[in-house]
């Protein structure tokens, strides 16, 4: 039987330590709320602060005339996908917010001149976030000067619990894999993406799509789960590196293991080699937008086809190293400490997954349609659509983020906490593994079979979820995910506390893979990070958003809507 060790009672229960998750929790603290920050590994983590990567960057509107243009630029690379109320808000609060990444001890540095963002049209000022590790001894100086903020490290959220059609608390599991219950007024997700539910990913193993099934089954929608950014990554010399695309200005050719280009037999005659790798060194992510798509792509077919997931030599020239653009600098001098130099060693690279432009779909203050709940950061659909414009990402965390804190502080004023028991919230968690819990045998074994899984599900998802997608290998994978979903006895094993988090990742898994794979079925077309290679063009009839949402049995319903 299940035991709650620990009540807590906040005004609001923040899960994230991102970006997003920082830049909330500050604003409510200031603004005299009582804010309990949970996360799954220590504070400043999740993409905002992936290691293995030199810096990220905000993109930012020039002036007022640059608001119409910005908001141009969005809507053209979004095909149709984005959300043009949050697109206005960004390009009209931008430049107030970025000013105010040092009051979350975050260092953002401008840089000399204005440069294109990654997918951009026109020229605008860049500012640059480096140094996680001094961000993150930042960010825990500032907050412990708050006595009504309080942090748990290495806990995640199980569950929300709603009452009288509102969030009304969570269930955790905290460091020792106790059950803790939280009372609360509001609870805000910035739990990020779900890069590492791909066998290569560019994400710490904390961005795993917790967020997304917790608010699912909460009751709110998701939006353009399809549209995920797949970027080349270094797999060699130093696995899991960010591959800083612009160097592909001074690059020949994409080789396989014989020395043979990957592009020769995949261009089309108009397109030369040159023309392709430098359209692709304008941005980083894929799209099926423009002619440089052919390099993924060919990467992509290599791969599922020899099933060798080494990655493919790149030859440069040796100008790469005489441009002293400090976009340049900062990024080849940042591999120079890591002993990586681009023209004396073997650099191979391949298309990792990097981030979603999809998610919980909200409105200008991050509230998701489910009162007292509030999705901020790269888990929300935010203002990106089937593509995304460079350097919106970061600033959108301080945006929606300083939005979110505003509304929730009116929201708590008119609520009061509502009580929880115990039986209501053990039985949610019991409701959570449905008539499991009933196999025998040895839970060491259950434990292996359960790790195995999950190194399954990445697979699956990285060859048939990537960027090159068709209707049978889409099945194949759901089916072949179903199947090791049935074989398993999730609640039996989570009886067991040393299992508990490991059991909550392989659910969330199961779920979250499943509602990938049936997005891209679902849409029949090409778009942006959208590849159908049996539906290669992009189609007026799917001139609308993907929602998914759960109905009262459970089973989840994928509408396209013009909303």
């Amino acid at each position: 039987m299940f035991q709650i060790k620990k009540k807590i009672k906040t005004d609001v229960l923040v899960a994230g330590s991102g970006l997003a998750g920082i830049k909330v929790s500050k604003e409510l603290a200031d603004q005299q709320a009582d804010v309990l920050m949970v996360t799954k590994m220590q504070v400043a983590s999740g993409s905002s602060f992936y290691p293995l990567k030199a810096s990220l960057g905000t993109q930012v509107t020039k002036d007022h005339e640059d608001e119409s243009i910005f908001l141009e630029d969005i809507e053209s690379l979004s095909h149709g996908m984005h959300g043009r109320d949050l697109a206005e808000v960004y390009v009209k609060e931008i430049p107030k917010r970025v000013k105010e990444y040092h009051e979350i001890g975050v260092k953002a540095k401008k840089l000399e001149g204005e440069r294109k963002a990654c997918f951009a049209e026109h020229e605008r000022d860049i500012y640059l976030l480096s140094d996680w590790d001094q961000i993150r001894e930042n960010v825990r100086t500032i907050f412990a000067e708050y006595e009504n903020l309080s942090i748990q490290e290495k806990t995640i959220v199980l569950t929300l619990l709603k009452k009288d059609d509102r969030v009304a608390g969570a269930i955790l599991l905290d460091e020792n894999n106790d059950l803790v219950m939280v009372e609360c007024k509001s609870v805000i997700l910035a739990t990020g993406g779900f890069g590492s539910i791909y066998q290569h990913n560019l994400n710490p193993n904390d961005v795993d799509g917790s967020g997304h099934i917790l608010a699912v089954e909460a009751g709110t929608r998701l939006v353009n789960m399809e549209y995920i950014q797949f970027i080349p990554g270094i797999t060699a010399p130093k696995y899991k590196t960010l591959f800083g695309e612009h160097t592909l200005m001074y690059c020949d050719d994409i080789v396989d293991e014989a020395g043979s280009s990957l592009l020769d037999s995949m261009l089309p005659e108009e397109i030369s080699k040159q023309e392709c790798l430098q359209i692709r060194s304008t941005h980083g992510p894929f799209t099926h937008s423009l002619d440089s798509k052919y390099v993924d792509i060919a990467m992509m077919k290599n791969i599922i086809a020899n099933r060798n997931d080494r990655g493919f030599r790149l030859l440069y020239r040796s100008e790469l190293y005489e441009n002293g653009e400090e976009f340049y600098t900062v990024y080849l001098n940042w591999l120079k400490e890591r002993n990586i130099d681009l023209l004396e060693n073997e650099i191979r690279i391949a298309p990792f997954a990097h981030a979603s432009n999809g998610g919980v779909y909200i409105d200008t203050y991050g509230r998701t349609g489910v009162n007292g709940l509030y999705a901020i950061g790269e888990l929300s659909c935010n203002i990106e659509g089937a593509n995304r414009l460079g350097g919106n990402s970061t600033g959108a965390c301080m945006v929606f983020g300083k939005r979110a804190a505003a509304d929730c502080v009116r929201y708590i004023e008119t609520q009061s906490h509502e009580e929880i028991s115990e039986p209501e919230a053990l039985k949610q968690i019991e409701n959570m593994f449905g008539v499991q819990g009933q196999t025998k045998g040895p839970v060491i074994d259950m434990e292996k079979k359960v790790h195995q899984a999950i190194e399954s599900i990445k697979k699956l998802m990285w060859y048939h979820g990537n960027v090159v997608r068709n209707k049978d290998s889409l099945l194949k994978a759901l089916e072949t995910i179903r199947k090791l979903e049935s074989e398993l006895d999730l609640g039996r094993l989570f009886e067991q506390q040393a299992t508990r988090k490991l059991t909550i990742k392989a659910r969330n898994f199961f779920k979250l893979s499943q509602i990938l794979l049936e997005a891209m079925l679902e849409r029949k077309e090409s778009r942006g990070a959208h590849f159908r290679e049996d539906y290669p063009e992009e189609r007026e009839e799917y001139n609308k958003r993907l929602f998914i949402s759960m109905k009262d049995d459970g089973a989840l319903e994928y509408r396209f809507l013009n909303e």
